[in-house]
């Protein structure tokens, strides 16, 4: 390697997967840590509007969307919003380098 010299990366768009069972994800969970608007900790301190706040996510299939209240019981949090795929088809996609 020397100055002058050029790196191509080559990327490509990729679907997140659901984290509990590698199928195509649907929805995109959000939670958030025990009373969210008053603790220092979570991104949802003094808020109103916590809807778009989230300390912790997840991508899930139709299925384990079902378990989100579960979910969070887990993490040892609280659910906070559903993003199906439908709508923000964005948020699911991310772009992994290719060799």
């Amino acid at each position: 390697m020397k100055v002058g010299d050029t790196r191509i990366l080559k990327q490509v768009c990729k679907r997140r997967e659901c984290e509990k069972c590698d199928a195509p994800a649907t929805h995109k969970l959000s939670f958030l840590l025990p009373h969210a608007r008053t603790n220092q900790a979570s991104s949802a301190y003094g808020k109103d509007d916590c809807s778009w706040c989230s300390d912790e996510k997840m991508f899930v299939c139709d299925e384990h969307e079902k378990d989100r209240h579960h979910i969070a019981e887990e993490l040892g949090m609280g659910w906070c919003s559903s993003f199906p795929y439908a709508k923000f088809e964005h948020m699911f996609l991310y772009w992994e380098v290719v060799k």
